[in-house]
């Protein structure tokens, strides 16, 4: 008779399964965040990945709002495996996604998210390129740990215009940092409106 091994999973380990499942599942559910329906809005759509988040933030009825795609443990962890997700509110498709997908590399898939943000109000955005270290033990005289590029972009404020949709973007595909924000027309095209 064929027996199959019996296989102990600890505690701790099947806690992290289920940490790591609760922190996605939340991490997908922010786009569906949204404002009260009398409040002028527009729409953001932002882009993000494991290591190179995209951070949203406002101040709105005296609420601090702060949004992250790509920088928050889900987002992250859903990228570093390949699951993240994009999720949309109704923003019409543009060329970008596939210019952005140069920026893919292992454990780091491109997604995004989409959000209301209200009309006439400051809303800061910034981005960020978060370098690892790589260690190198195969020498006999010790290790070699080198680093990639790192960066933090500058805060780019920005005044979206009401029933107008918007995307924020990496301003560069390389290890540079700072955002670009276009303004996403009915029929998919952009037009850039700002950089930093």
């Amino acid at each position: 008779m064929f027996k199959l091994p019996k296989y102990s999973i600890s505690a701790n380990i099947v806690k992290l399964i289920f940490l790591s499942l609760a922190v996605f599942a939340g991490e997908t559910s922010l786009a569906s965040d949204s404002l009260d329906n009398s409040v002028p809005q527009a729409r953001i759509r932002m882009y993000g990945q494991n290591g190179k988040p995209t951070n949203m933030k406002y101040s709105f009825n005296g609420h601090t709002v702060k949004k992250s795609t790509g920088g928050s443990a889900g987002g992250a962890f859903a990228s570093m495996l390949g699951m993240a997700k994009s999720s949309s509110i109704g923003i019409p498709a543009t060329k970008t996604l596939e210019i952005m997908r140069q920026h893919n590399r292992a454990l780091s898939k491109l997604y995004y998210q989409e959000f209301t943000i209200p009309a006439d109000v400051p809303v800061i955005f910034s981005n960020a390129v978060i370098g690892l270290a790589n260690v190198n033990n195969s020498h006999g005289n010790g290790k070699t740990v080198t680093y990639q590029p790192s960066c933090n972009g500058n805060k780019l404020t920005f005044v979206a215009q009401a029933g107008k949709d918007y995307e924020v973007i990496a301003s560069s595909t390389s290890a540079q940092c700072g955002v670009t924000i276009q303004e996403v027309l009915p029929d998919g095209r952009v037009v850039p409106l700002t950089a930093n």
